[in-house]
């Protein structure tokens, strides 16, 4: 089956209207979450230490410099919606390609998931009543952005961008207050020594913040549908990785100075206790409005790419070819609808946080492939058209496959049941893509 055959039972197809102020949204939107609510409370506690926590956060922003140096190439020379998936299955084939595939989809699913039940913890914060039905307002909050999304690419866009200013604004504007209103922290009495910690340590809190800069390749997910993808694509991913590392560093920065390391690892939500400093009640309104925008700008991230994940298997025969369809406002409609089952399935069982642990590692690996991708091209296909070429290549992209692999090691030692998840999807692959390309086989090329 050819993808011209796919194109043309669709009733729609994919719309060319998307720019860089979409892709800086959709980057910042898919990283920032609830989680850098929670996350400097966990990382202060394990490495409680300023200058590593904040030494830390600026490794994993250059970390993920290093991926998006080798996404921006494979997204501008495989100029295709759906994401990773593309680059490994062009590389290395059916069984790479699923790999990245599912991994990707699934850690999408908990995310929606994830971020739906946080939107609705946080909600009762500011309409009490709301506290006792936490899973049906997770699953409304669902229903309503897939909603939005069905409608078309225009309506995801507007929501996207609107959520990731707001976000943005909102972060920086709490930056202001914990520097300039809020009281720096002095340790009292002598001077406090810090607390000893180890390597184990320091990879424990890097994982955390690895985990908090994920998703930054979320505009390679619409490349298809950019007007001007080959200039875009790099602008986008560059822009939206530096916007959100800044916040990043910023707010822990910020929360440092108020708080300490100490206090930042003594609560929760160490967001709160420096507004709790500046007085009033409303503290605790303006973190839940402030964190349930935040998610809403996450979970229409996840909703509107990983449909185009399950778009692009289709199209290209590992899943089957009513997944193509797309409506006339752009959106795979019947893949979206798919994912919707799944995601809020996930969000009713709570089965989200078991998915998010057995499919870190599976990321890890996943992006490993990704990196062997731009160099396996680079061999099998030296024409192909490079609008955007890895810089410092092959040094910097070889760079990043070493520390890739290293951390694959370290997290596969600390996570065996990830491990065995990993291998056991990444065998399962093998039968499936067999049994796809056998199923081509018979409907030939002209169905």
């Amino acid at each position: 089956m050819t993808t011209v055959t796919v194109a043309r039972r669709s009733r729609g197809h994919l719309l060319k209207i998307l720019g860089v102020t979409f892709g800086i949204a959709v980057a910042v939107g898919n990283v920032i979450g609830s989680g850098i609510l929670r996350a400097p409370a966990s990382i202060a506690g394990t490495v409680p230490d300023t200058a590593w926590i904040i030494g830390l956060w600026v490794v994993g922003g250059l970390h993920a410099a290093l991926a998006i140096n080798v996404i921006a190439e494979l997204g501008t020379a495989v100029p295709q919606s759906g994401g990773p998936y593309l680059y490994a299955h062009r590389a290395f084939g059916d069984v790479a390609g699923l790999v990245v595939g599912w991994s990707v989809f699934l850690s999408k699913l908990g995310g929606a998931a994830a971020a739906s039940i946080s939107f609705a913890e946080f909600l009762p914060l500011i309409w009490p009543e709301a506290g006792g039905y936490k899973l049906e307002v997770a699953i409304a909050m669902q229903i309503a952005l897939y909603a939005a999304n069905a409608f078309g690419l225009r309506e995801g866009r507007v929501v996207q961008e609107g959520t990731s200013l707001i976000k943005a604004l909102m972060l920086l504007a709490f930056v202001g207050v914990a520097i300039s209103v809020a009281a720096p922290h002095v340790e009292s009495g002598a001077a406090v020594s810090t607390p000893a910690f180890g390597w184990m340590a320091v990879i424990l809190a890097y994982s955390l913040i690895k985990g908090a800069y994920s998703g930054y390749e979320a505009p390679v997910y619409f490349t298809e549908e950019n007007e001007q993808p080959a200039s875009s694509i790099p602008g986008a991913l560059a822009i939206g990785l530096g916007v959100t590392a800044l916040l990043y560093i910023a707010v822990n920065a910020a929360l440092l100075y108020a708080l300490g390391p100490q206090g930042t690892a003594a609560t929760p939500l160490p967001f709160s206790a420096v507004l709790d400093r500046v007085g009033g009640s409303w503290t605790g309104v303006v973190i839940a409005i402030g964190a349930m925008i935040s998610v809403v700008g996450v979970a229409n991230a996840i909703v509107m790419s990983a449909p185009r994940v399950l778009y692009a298997l289709a199209r290209d025969g590992l899943l089957p070819a009513a997944l193509c369809s797309v409506n006339r406002g752009g959106t795979p409609d019947k893949a979206m609808l798919l994912t919707a089952v799944f995601s809020i399935a996930l969000a009713a069982t709570g089965s989200f946080a078991l998915v998010f642990g057995l499919i870190a590692l599976m990321d890890t690996v996943s992006q490993l492939l990704i990196d062997g991708s731009l160099f396996k091209l680079r061999r099998s296909e030296p024409d192909l058209p490079r609008p955007f070429k890895a810089i410092g290549y092959p040094w910097l992209p070889g760079f990043l496959l070493a520390i890739d692999a290293a951390l694959l090691i370290l997290f596969a030692r600390s996570d065996l049941m990830g491990l065995a998840f990993a291998a056991g999807l990444s065998v399962a692959c093998i039968p499936f893509a067999l049994v796809a390309r056998r199923a081509q086989a018979v409907a030939g090329p002209g169905r």
